[in-house]
């Protein structure tokens, strides 16, 4: 029948699926209603890394951890909560490297239950050696597993270094809560409307909305920065001016970025495509941005001065004069480049 034992009722009904399915539903969901995701749990000290000993060797070693791994074998198989409580010893080259050709190991955290058909019922850290060819790749490891990481042990190596393992440690976390993930690629493909994950790679949160996932900039605001203009031919404000600003600067917060400042032309008159200032890659725009800066001469005699010039900033951060070829800006003319843009 479909309604299953409720966890801790009495009378001595409930059997070990019911335990864990009553248990799992503190964690993140997966894909389905009753199934887990499997996963560390984040805790200080690095859960579940996989570390080269210091001195280099066949062995490596796996941080305490805490984990959830959903069972796979039954439709409501639960989700087994494992633990391990100290530090642990791998030895990888206990099988030996191959004379001519790599291979792909994996470090895994594995679930045997004798209620499915396994020999055992215990929760082991080991690896699972992979085949040496010209073109390796990983074991297939059947079961309930949590991938820890992947090593590649090398032609006719003695040692495992850093370099050698690729870490593939998976989050998860209580249900409702915000999950870490390392990178866009390791963001569940079966998230509900309304997870929350923390980018590690960006330092952002993000959350799904039921097509795709949103960015949620809570605090990111870089402050104003400043912005060096060819000195020999832009001074960096209007002459004898204090009001106007005594530079460029450039900021964003969240995903609009300011520009603010002054600059003025100090040799020879400057035409279509001038630049005056490039900004920094982390506040461009995907697309050219496009503006009409006023000029301080324009709003007073001579009468025929530029009193609006046309402004570009291009998508290789440069702000130029986007102007008809017959205007120019002549020597202590003053421009104002204030201005706003989105990012994305």
């Amino acid at each position: 029948m479909p309604e299953r034992d409720s966890g801790w009722v009495g009378g001595s009904v409930v059997d070990a699926e019911d335990a864990r399915l009553a248990t799992a539903a503190l964690a993140a969901p997966a894909s389905s209603p009753v199934q887990s995701r499997t996963g560390l749990r984040p805790a200080p000290g690095d859960p579940g890394l996989v570390r080269a000993t210091g001195t280099p060797s066949g062995n490596v070693t796996v941080q305490p951890f805490q984990a959830v791994i959903q069972g796979t074998r039954h439709a409501g198989a639960g989700a087994y909560l494992t633990t391990l409580d100290e530090q642990k010893t791998l030895k990888v080259l206990d099988v030996p490297a191959h004379g001519s050709y790599s291979r792909i190991d994996l470090v895994v955290a594995r679930q045997t239950d004798a209620q499915y058909g396994d020999t055992t019922s215990r929760f082991t850290v080991e690896v699972v050696a992979g085949t040496a060819d010209p073109s390796p790749a990983e074991p297939v490891v059947p079961g309930d597993v949590l991938k820890l990481a992947q090593i590649t042990v090398r032609a006719n190596t003695s040692s495992i270094t850093t370099a050698d393992i690729l870490d593939l440690r998976p989050y998860t976390c209580a249900v409702g809560g915000i999950l870490p993930v390392r990178n866009a690629d390791q963001r569940p493909v079966d998230a509900y409307n309304g997870l929350y994950v923390h980018r590690q790679d960006t330092g952002r949160l993000e959350f799904f909305n039921g097509s795709g996932w949103k960015s949620l900039v809570i605090e990111d605001d870089t402050g104003w920065q400043p912005l060096s203009l060819n000195p020999f031919v832009w001074l960096p404000q209007r002459p004898g001016v204090d009001e106007d600003g005594s530079g460029v600067h450039v900021r964003r917060i969240g995903q609009v970025v300011y520009l603010r400042g002054t600059a003025t032309r100090r040799t020879t008159p400057a035409g279509h495509g001038a630049v005056i200032v490039t900004i920094p890659q982390a506040f461009r725009p995907p697309l050219a941005h496009h503006w009409v800066a006023n000029t301080f001469t324009g709003h007073a005699p001579p009468a025929n001065a530029h009193q609006f010039l046309d402004m570009s900033l291009q998508r290789n951060g440069e702000v130029a004069l986007w102007t008809d070829n017959n205007v120019s800006v002549p020597v202590g003319e003053t421009i104002y480049l204030n201005t706003s843009y989105l990012l994305g």
